[in-house]
């Protein structure tokens, strides 16, 4: 491939921002072209600078960045804008749109380099539709004011779209339902004596959480004795979280230890993988390797059934409380070790190298997909260790309740309340959050954006599979991440989760994208007689 002058960028946020960078700052590219149908470009949609100050930050600042070789390149942009972090704590968490603030910045002083290169820049605040390749591999993208031809288009889309599988109440009914917590203000109205349900156990559930109870409704968070204790003040309200597995997010490690890893590696994985292919319980082995040789004991038992002899709603909530002090004691201790959360920070590009070569064994990857990756991403995405005290806090007050075995969501007519069926009875429910954050990452879904469905009907696009068997994600090339079945389309979002492991942090997809232009740009033969 000749070194492609003129490149496409579809989306952007925080990828299409480090893909900017990544193209201006380090290739010979003479033309960029950035469609993004906001038209705001930087933030992206998790990190608007419009959106709630409780919304925080999962990683501390000091691990956010926009190129994979310099994680705080957030943390030093802050030092310059006290305004937006007073007394910074490094290893703190902020609320998203800061995050958005430092990505708008980041975007407005590269357009200013690339105009200083000679780098012409292209701004299209429209949303790509269609896309096709030419005969010679160039690739025509189009959006509502026609047609940009361009050498390679790099689509940064982001998010996939989100399910939203659960039934809306009938017009006039006193029950409300909320499909999103993102990008709208209606939680806000919620009475300060409401029970709120909010579906799933995830970081999207904690944002709820964080919104329901913030300082605006009149209650506070005190520290006594070394414990965060809840001051509710006029806020009388108790949010119920009903997921299937109860499962609730680990912390990020206050403290985390410097892990030497020389079992659960690459070339470890790989080499079982040689025999008789890699197995889930080869990788399980070599994690309890790795945790003898830092002398850590594993509570595997909990691990992969935290609520084991529960026989009650009751019980299952108690357990949550024990699960949620456990968490915050091993996180926020300086002598502790949160050693599960610290190995997958540690080796994160590595597991996702091992998935993107297929190594695993395909029985075996689709069994941790179903079963097993709900579990995995507690540790290998955790939240703020203050976010989790707030939880503990709400819990001992009892403000907060966990549902676990959650199997149907229904809306009675009858009664004009939602009825959530569990293991242990039904929750009624008037007012209801989804945050279960399903993503639609079925390439052939008539949910997907157009442009999605245009690529697929095309054949440039196709669904990952393993031994014949479709399964979520893209399928790509995952050493130079080119779309299978296209010539010069190349793929940075949520559709790499599937061929690859867990795609939504900073590092991975800045690492994607450094990975991606190093593969799309190929020095040029030397002339003959130099």
């Amino acid at each position: 491939m000749t070194t492609p002058n003129h490149i496409a960028i579809v989306g952007c946020g925080f990828t299409g921002t480090s893909a900017f960078f990544q193209l201006v700052d380090r290739y010979p590219v003479k033309q960029i072209t950035i469609f993004e149908a906001t038209g705001d470009f930087g933030p992206g949609y998790p990190y608007r600078l419009d959106e709630c100050a409780e919304y925080l930050l999962n990683n501390t600042s000091d691990t956010l960045c926009l190129v994979p070789s310099n994680l705080r390149a957030f943390v030093t942009w802050l030092k310059g804008r006290p305004d937006l972090a007073p007394g910074l704590d490094e290893k703190g968490h902020l609320p998203r749109w800061v995050y958005g603030a430092f990505l708008k910045d980041a975007f407005a002083a590269t357009c200013t380099v690339a105009a200083i290169k000679g780098i012409n820049v292209s701004l299209v605040s429209e949303e790509v539709t269609a896309l096709r390749e030419t005969a010679s591999g160039r690739v025509m993208l189009r959006s509502a004011s026609g047609e940009v031809e361009a050498d390679a288009a790099i689509l940064t889309t982001g998010r996939c779209p989100e399910f939203d599988p659960y039934p809306h109440p009938t017009a006039g009914s006193r029950a409300r339902y909320f499909p999103t917590h993102i990008r709208t203000d209606t939680l806000d109205s919620l009475p300060l004596d409401a029970t709120v349900h909010v579906l799933g156990a995830s970081l999207s559930a904690y944002d709820v959480i964080n919104r329901l109870f913030s300082p605006e409704t009149g209650c506070a968070f005190e520290r006594v004795g070394g414990v965060l204790t809840f001051r509710p003040g006029p806020n009388q309200r108790h949010v119920v979280l009903c997921s299937r597995t109860g499962r609730l997010k680990h912390a990020q490690s206050r403290y985390p230890r410097k892990l030497t890893r020389r079992h659960f590696t690459p070339a470890a994985m790989r080499a079982a993988a040689a025999t008789d292919g890699l197995r889930l319980a080869d990788i399980a082995a070599a994690i309890q390797r790795e945790a003898d040789a830092n002398g850590v004991a594993v509570d595997w038992p909990s691990v992969s059934e935290p609520y084991a002899g529960c026989k009650s709603g009751a019980e299952v909530n108690d357990r949550a409380g024990e699960l949620l002090r456990h968490a915050i004691a091993e996180a926020g201790d300086p002598q502790a070790r949160n050693f599960l959360v610290d190995l997958f920070s540690d080796a994160r590009i590595d597991v996702w190298d091992v998935f993107g070569e297929r190594v695993l064994a395909p029985d075996d990857e689709r069994l941790y997909r179903a079963k097993l990756e709900s579990s995995t991403l507690g540790y290998a995405a955790p939240c703020p260790v203050s976010t989790l005290e707030k939880l503990a806090a709400l819990h001992a007050a009892g403000r907060l309740s966990i549902v676990r075995g959650v199997r149907e969501v229904i809306f009675d007519a009858g009664s004009d309340e939602y009825r959530i069926v569990h293991d242990f009875g039904v929750e009624r429910a008037l007012n209801l959050v989804n945050t279960t954050s399903r993503m639609n990452r079925d390439v052939n879904s008539a949910g997907q954006p157009e442009l999605i469905r245009d690529l697929a009907r095309q054949g440039l696009l196709h669904a990952y599979d393993r031994d014949g068997l479709a399964t979520l994600g893209a399928t790509v090339d995952m050493k130079t991440l080119r779309a299978e079945g296209s010539q010069n389309v190349y793929l940075a979002s949520m559709l790499l989760w599937g061929p690859g492991f867990f795609t939504s942090g900073a590092f991975i997809m800045a690492t994607v994208i450094e990975r991606l232009l190093a593969g799309m740009f190929v020095p040029a033969e030397p002339a003959a007689g130099r």
